[in-house]
């Protein structure tokens, strides 16, 4: 099961390596700009992330869009809840942007890369291993005050509201949908098979 969670994580993964090339080359067709959307280019708020500034940027996203998809299948997570997340997390980035920090031009994937790492982490920590979700946590905390304060690694200013957005996200729905993830206990595999016995 896993491995067809993993070969569908892949696919998605060069489907938007591809797709974030083309958004690249041409980025104005596809940025996310509130002058754009206010004239009803609703779309852009999804395409918008596909946009780089640079190459670069583009390589350190796409790296960081790897790991964390990794990470998520590591824990667990089905491919479903991960391309949901990240839906989620896209919408929820740009609505934040949009509304609290007017951009002329936004791209990168790391606000929805964001969102998949707090999803992954919260699986993790829901998985039994509470200190090494607790280490991650804190990591992703310090890597979002990093960025508040201007430190950037790609070469192109972090725009923090978009990562925490996306994090912020990721863990409200990891929330409304944790009976999906939560693994069966011994009881309700009792309960189960005492329904069934009942029925026969």
């Amino acid at each position: 099961m896993r491995s067809t969670h993993s070969q569908t994580a892949l696919t998605a993964w060069l489907v938007t390596a591809a797709v974030a090339a083309a958004a690249t080359y041409t980025p104005w067709q596809w940025s996310l700009g509130i002058s754009r959307v206010c004239q009803g280019e609703w779309w852009r708020i999804i395409t918008g992330h596909f946009v780089h500034l640079s190459w670069q940027h583009y390589l350190y996203d796409l790296l960081g869009l790897g790991l964390a998809l990794a990470f998520c299948i590591a824990t667990g997570l089905r491919s479903s809840t991960i391309g949901q997340t990240a839906f989620v997390s896209a919408g929820t980035v740009s609505a934040v942007l949009l509304l609290t920090h007017p951009v002329d031009i936004y791209g990168g994937l790391s606000g929805i890369t964001s969102g998949l790492l707090a999803r992954g982490i919260l699986q993790m920590i829901n998985n039994g291993a509470l200190f090494s979700g607790a280490m991650l946590t804190a990591c992703l905390l310090f890597k979002l005050i990093l960025e508040h304060r201007g430190i950037a690694v790609s070469g192109i200013a972090p725009v923090w509201q978009a990562h925490a957005a996306g994090a912020t996200a990721a863990m409200v729905l990891a929330t409304f949908s944790r009976k999906q993830t939560r693994k069966p206990t011994p009881s309700s595999y009792d309960n189960m098979i005492n329904t069934l016995t009942a029925t026969r």
